[in-house]
């Protein structure tokens, strides 16, 4: 067996790889083995003699000859130089020819890096509310869940808390900015990242425009982050929201019958809440500090589609960003994928940070019972596999699960 190994471009490899007779034979036998029950003419079936099997079949043996050959070279290749392969390899040429299989193709692979620290990390103990705060908040989306949505009179305007329908355009130095247009965006007043931009809406009527000037975070897209910029916005259409009052009602709707036994519920709830709000606060500390404590290069073909992605996500479309823009996207995709990386490595030494296939999958039923209890979750698995999601999905899961394993360990400082 002779395995030649070139680098292309980083992290992206092109193999040649060459095997004789002694290893082709038994995969050879194999194959064979496979046509034993096929039809073969003057024969009974199964009765056919292995000359006249590989005689009447010498094409279809040959070509699942070195298709297995193949798939043999791939997995020797990863064995044998020790490599880690992201997909499947692309093969670029086959030959089986006097008693010697040849191949070759080309694969990306993992890049190499050594671990750091990744157990015992010390994180500052999360800043949380306090249990009533938190009911109190549940209390107000339950009033808001079983309330009515009271669609906007000629006389109503836009207040806080209120589901409205805007058309917005935003300028910068007066030139339109495409990421900052919209049409027939829905929003809740007061929930979007931007106050000042919420703020400017109250007061308007249905079928009334205004011009505002706000200015971008500092955080914000680097081509407007700090800016003054212009919006002008028309409110289509609203409704506001007129709450369930907090007594019996409202309990019983949701299957309690007093109010004080759903109030229980609910503080038992806020428990939970800020127990997982604590976590996720302690698994981003844990993030942060896993991707700044590893340097190492990360290939641009696998960068490019974890920052597009992420724009998508923030609903901008990435043609038409400015250079400035992507380069903050991709700074964004370059922290997930080394995130990712870092976290396959781990999961690699520590086998209570692995899962199987099986136990991903439970976990996705589970959720997805929990979710959607009206649909079958196998029905969503396979919708998943069949829209090609199913596998970012685990790749998801999994990371989260290291993550959790690694918080477990955390010294949490006070």
């Amino acid at each position: 067996m002779q395995i030649e190994v070139e680098e292309i471009e980083y992290c992206k490899l092109s193999v040649h790889y060459e095997v004789g007779y002694d290893e082709i034979e038994p995969a050879k036998s194999k194959i064979v083995e496979m046509f034993k029950k096929a039809p073969v003419p003057g024969f009974r079936k199964g009765k056919a003699s292995v000359d006249a099997i590989k005689n009447h079949y010498k094409n279809q043996i040959n070509e699942s000859l070195k298709r297995a050959l193949a798939e043999e070279a791939f997995h020797n290749t990863m064995f044998e130089k020790n490599l880690k392969p992201f997909g499947a390899p692309q093969f670029t040429g086959m030959l089986l020819n006097g008693g010697k299989f040849t191949c070759d193709f080309k694969l990306a692979v993992h890049p190499t890096f050594v671990l750091g620290q990744y157990k015992e990390l010390e994180i500052p103990k999360p800043a949380a509310k306090s249990t009533t705060e938190v009911a109190e908040e549940i209390l107000q989306q339950l009033r808001e869940q079983h309330g009515q949505q009271i669609p906007y009179s000629d006389t109503d305007f836009v207040q806080m808390n209120d589901s409205i329908i805007i058309n917005y355009e935003g300028f910068a130095e007066e030139q339109k900015i495409e990421a900052l247009c919209s049409d027939g965006e829905m929003l809740k007043v007061g929930a979007s990242s931007i106050k000042e931009f919420d703020e400017n809406l109250l007061g308007l009527k249905i079928g009334e425009d205004r011009i505002f000037y706000i200015k971008v975070p500092e955080d914000g897209l680097p081509s407007v982050a700090g800016k003054d910029m212009k919006f002008h916005v028309t409110l289509v259409s609203g409704s506001k929201i007129q709450l369930m009052p907090l007594n019996d009602e409202l309990a019983q709707k949701l299957g309690k019958p007093t109010f004080e036994e759903l109030h229980q519920v609910v503080m038992e709830a806020a428990t939970g809440r800020i127990d997982m709000q604590r976590k996720s606060a302690t698994v981003n500390q844990i993030s942060a500090k896993l991707v700044a404590a590893h340097d190492f290069k990360i290939p641009d073909w696998l960068v490019l589609p974890e920052a597009q992605y992420i724009a998508q996500q923030a609903k901008v479309n990435w043609d038409s960003l400015p250079d400035a823009d992507k380069e903050r996207f991709l700074s964004m995709g370059a922290n997930n994928a080394k995130m990712s990386l870092i976290l396959d490595k781990i999961r690699d030494d520590e086998p209570d940070a692995q899962l199987s296939d099986q136990e991903v999958v439970d976990m996705l039923k589970t959720t997805f019972t929990r979710s959607n209890p009206e649909k079958n979750p196998d029905d969503l698995i396979k919708e998943l596999n069949q829209n090609g999601y199913l596998q970012s999905l685990f790749v998801r899961v999994r990371d989260e699960h290291v993550l959790g394993f690694l918080a477990e360990s955390a010294k949490i400082i006070e």
